[in-house]
């Protein structure tokens, strides 16, 4: 399933065979139901940010990501500090992407719905308002020390 339009949907469409299911633009309601059945979000593209995954991770499903850009900053990997909310694989080839599915269908990493909502919580707006603040202030006191 895929969800989104842009300039490459029509390309997309022809290239799609009859697995892929492509949604078109959905709004917020629709998207938050998709995410809520779907096993796992593939996010294979680089993005400065990583929005996208967080919106998954709210929903309660893990993220398989490529290993760069943006969901480098909201996707965890197993193996850290913290607990894992999704896989990433380092290249956008097929056999990468191949190679990161059957890791979570294999079940040998396990991920806790509550743990992901939290990682989402963690990035709310008010929260991330306050980081910033807080972080623009400290550098105004560093440097008016000076």
């Amino acid at each position: 399933m895929v969800v989104g339009s842009g300039p490459e949907e029509a390309r997309l469409r022809a290239l799609a065979g009859p697995t892929v299911e492509l949604y078109g633009w959905r709004d917020d309601a629709e998207t938050a139901e998709l995410y809520a059945r779907c096993r796992a979000l593939i996010f294979p593209t680089l993005e400065d940010f990583g929005i996208t995954p967080l919106e998954a991770m709210a929903a309660g499903r893990p993220v398989i990501a490529l290993g760069a850009g943006g969901a480098l900053e909201t996707v965890v990997p197993p193996g850290g500090a913290e607990p894992a909310t999704g896989l990433f694989f380092e290249r956008q080839t097929v056999e990468d992407l191949v190679a990161a599915i059957q890791r979570l269908e294999s079940g040998a990493v396990r991920f806790e719905t509550k743990v992901l909502r939290r990682r989402a919580e963690s990035f709310d707006r008010p929260l991330f308002k306050e980081r910033v603040e807080r972080y623009i202030l400290s550098r105004w006191q560093e440097r008016t020390r000076c």
